[in-house]
């Protein structure tokens, strides 16, 4: 019997996603892990055992995932190979009687290990911050200059526009962070017409100044953001005790622990035909993606939400 190769396991792995998203059944992609014990693949198999939940709790259809994998790094050893590989996902899936979709972007480290049967995979884990090289073909989106907003009103357009220019693309008016899921945020306030709180310090306001060092926590942090938000701010941001309670363009924020640290931020793009919300977010570049994040590989049971209207 002849080997597998040591590709198969990896294009077989993200492209058996797929018809795991439509079947729910994750036994056969598991096919290709080396030790179906080891931490990573637990913590892969509740993920997916959370994403089929999801689906059902929504009463959604699945109908087809999209893959397209694409070898960034490699490094070939006697018995192992590592590899960082970038991903681009689609599910599409119908809800009520609307087509709806679900795209994200990930990158991600591997090992392979060799055996007897051939090449399988030992090790699997998602690398926030990897450049990717997407080659997306950046379409140059000018933000609102201070003199341009009028009494700092809040165009929930122009800030989902911007969301969905830039969810899998990086603005080069701007710095790239490593953690960028804030920085994407307020680029999206900012676009939607909400004047910048200039401020001498760090710790105080909402503001970039044009270049990496030189942001306000809030610009780029997520818990500073939260706290930020928390305070009303310029954005005269209002909590409400309800994901429906928001309005596209406004932010869900997110603490993965329970622990009183905030740590991703989201904005509204989108609702389903329950009239729940559909977000944008980077670090993982994600777009119309469920607001709760059951299908993070973040999310933990202790997670807690706070959902912020922006009144502007």
């Amino acid at each position: 019997m002849e080997k597998r190769s040591w590709r198969q396991p990896v294009i077989a792995w993200f492209r058996g996603q797929n018809q795991l998203w439509v079947e729910g059944e994750p036994d056969r992609l598991f096919d290709w892990v080396h030790n179906k014990d080891t931490d990573w693949a637990k913590t892969e198999w509740d993920r997916w055992v959370r994403n089929r939940e999801q689906q059902q709790e929504r009463n959604i259809k699945p109908i087809k995932g999209e893959t397209r994998v694409r070898v960034l790094r490699e490094k070939m050893c006697k018995e192992d190979i590592d590899m960082e590989v970038a991903v681009y996902q689609r599910f599409l899936y119908r809800m009520s009687t609307q087509l709806l979709e679900q795209e994200e972007v990930n990158g991600y480290q591997i090992r392979l290990m060799d055996s007897k049967d051939g090449w399988s995979i030992s090790e699997c884990h998602l690398a926030e911050g990897m450049e990717l090289d997407s080659g997306q073909v950046w379409t140059y989106y000018q933000p609102p200059e201070e003199g341009d907003i009028s009494k700092n009103h809040y165009n929930r357009t122009k800030a989902v526009q911007y969301a969905e220019a830039w969810w899998n693309g990086f603005n080069p008016r701007y710095g790239k962070f490593e953690d960028d899921c804030t920085n994407y945020i307020s680029q999206c306030i900012h676009a939607g017409g909400i004047s910048m709180d200039f401020a001498p310090r760090r710790d105080w306001g909402w503001w970039y100044r044009g270049s990496r060092e030189n942001w306000s926590y809030s610009w780029a942090v997520a818990h500073s953001l939260q706290n930020y938000l928390a305070s009303g701010g310029i954005m005269k941001a209002q909590r409400v005790d309800s994901p429906q309670d928001l309005q596209l363009g406004d932010i869900i924020c997110y603490d993965w622990d329970g622990d009183g640290r905030w740590q991703h931020n989201t904005i509204v793009t989108a609702f389903d035909p329950m009239g729940m919300p559909l977000v944008n977010a980077h670090t993982v570049s994600s777009r119309h993606r469920y607001w709760d994040y059951r299908d993070s590989h973040a999310w933990t049971p202790r997670v807690k939400y706070r959902f912020y209207h922006l009144q502007g």
